[in-house]
């Protein structure tokens, strides 16, 4: 986004407070604040280094104060909850699970079953279906008996879709040992253990599409069956770890292809989930302000989807410093929303402006609405997956010459012609404030003709808030 020098009107001071976020927000609001007010969840990791409190006391800090719904990255796997077979050792979890319960945030429990991260006496029952069925429900048995009640969701399965082609992936030891029917005893498990717990399938690369041959297509047909076939699934966890290629496209993964699979998730009564959300740069190379800014935009892209789709309720960051990040083993950099020195960047200043600015439209607030399934029956009868029919996304994008609602509409309509906006409906004079994605100051002006020249500003997306008596108008305009 091109940055705006020659302003018209009366221009704003350039005083801010906390992050950045321009004199026109309240000061004391944060994440988890304005999470709360959209009954949403904003959330981050704890990194393995806090277990062990090798993290700075400002870490935990930021972490209580910006977010309200928590997960471990590593403490509560297999290979962590139990190495030695039947031994188990919750002393990580405790810790987290004690930190959220006195800090008021939602747990989530990440991960029952995963081909990674299996400690190596598993292997040793690769060879012994009814052993390793055995051994996948004494570990779903204990570990979600412990924090049954505490833990509010768990990914009960993850990753197990191959990223190559649609079909399961093959080098798993549940795959290899079991069969893909581990998936669907794994959900059946969990919820006889903990019925009130939401239970997630969790994966990558879902937002790159939902034709048959994507993995988030796939995994639409598969949810098909377990709801048709009772199995326990409330959720679907979409990890959005995404890369910047600094290319016209900019990024790997579309906010528009996991909008269509909210969508598509929401007709069969599932939520979606953010789950790890990153989105990092190409190691070694140099990142500039405007690439920050760039990135910051596609971290509001993906909270429009927590936002605006009803069956959509956590965005969960999979890191809060870019200097604890797990980024540098895929050869990326400054994923996260906080820098090295755990300053705030222009990511975080746009999920600010974005939550701070939002408002659901009338009578479509977001509720919890998506209701458990609890009527699911033990079966781990041999996986009947039918043919992926999902039609091939051809979800719009938004216009380059359109105005999309950010707000709840008043008396009050917004039009954009080229350069030209026009605000009708006004029974008073009329004000007009426009902000950068970062929520910054760029122009304002007010007349009682409602039409306002927008032509000084340089191209680019802006928030723009009109004001009429007691009446408000809050939308995102793109100007090109």
């Amino acid at each position: 986004m091109k940055k705006a020098h020659a302003l018209v009107g009366v221009v704003f001071g350039t005083a801010f407070f906390g992050a950045g976020i321009s004199s026109a927000f309240a000061a004391d609001e944060t994440l988890r604040s304005l999470a709360d007010k959209n009954n949403i969840y904003i959330g981050a990791i704890l990194n393995s280094q806090w277990f062990g409190g090798g993290l700075p006391g400002e870490y935990e800090q930021i972490h209580k104060q910006q977010f309200n719904i928590v997960v471990a990255e590593n403490e509560m796997k297999f290979d962590a909850t139990e190495p030695q077979e039947n031994r188990f050792n919750y002393n990580s979890g405790d810790k987290m699970v004690k930190y959220a319960k006195e800090n008021g945030m939602r747990v989530r429990g990440h991960a029952l079953a995963w081909h990674s991260q299996v400690p190596n006496w598993v292997n040793n029952y690769k060879n012994d279906k009814q052993k390793l069925l055995s051994v996948l429900k004494n570990h779903i048995k204990n570990v979600v008996g412990h924090w049954k009640g505490q833990v509010d969701e768990w990914d009960v399965v993850n990753e197990a879709i191959s990223n190559n082609e649609p079909m399961w992936r093959s080098y798993s030891v549940w795959y290899q040992g079991i069969g893909p029917e581990f998936i669907d005893s794994a959900f059946v498990w969990t919820h006889e253990v903990d019925p009130d717990a939401e239970l997630c399938y969790n994966d990558y690369n879902l937002e790159q599409g939902i034709n048959p041959n994507a993995k988030a297509g796939f995994l639409l047909e598969q949810v098909k069956r377990w709801v048709k076939n009772g199995i326990p699934i409330h959720c679907v966890g979409s990890q959005t770890h995404v890369e910047d290629t600094t290319t016209d496209k900019h990024f790997i993964g579309s906010p528009d292809s996991l909008r269509s699979l909210a969508k598509e998730l929401a007709k069969l009564n599932i939520k979606l989930k953010i789950t790890e959300l990153d989105i990092g740069f190409k190691s070694g190379i140099n990142v500039s302000q405007s690439d920050l800014e760039r990135q910051g935009q596609t971290f509001r892209q993906y909270l429009d989807i927590i936002l605006e789709e009803p069956n959509a309720d956590t965005y969960l960051i999979w890191g809060v410093s870019d200097k604890w990040s797990w980024l540098s083993g895929l050869n990326r950099q400054k994923g996260l929303i906080y820098d090295d020195n755990l300053k705030p960047k222009p990511a975080f200043d746009s999920i600010m402006v974005r939550l701070q600015t939002y408002e659901p439209p009338k009578d479509t607030a977001k509720t919890d609405s998506i209701a458990k399934d609890t009527t699911a029956k033990d079966t781990t009868a041999k996986d009947t997956t039918a043919k992926d029919t999902t039609a091939k996304d051809t979800t719009a994008r938004d216009s380059t010459d359109a105005i999309r609602l950010l707000a709840m509409p008043s008396s009050l309509s917004m039009h954009i012609a080229g350069r030209t906006l026009s605000i009708n409906g006004a029974t008073s004079r009329i004000k007009v404030d426009v902000f950068d994605m970062q929520g910054r100051p760029i122009f304002s002006t007010e007349n009682s003709s409602g039409i306002f020249d927008l032509s000084k500003i340089a191209e680019g997306l802006y928030i723009v808030q009109a004001r009429s008596g007691s009446h408000k108008i809050v939308q995102r305009v793109n100007l090109k």
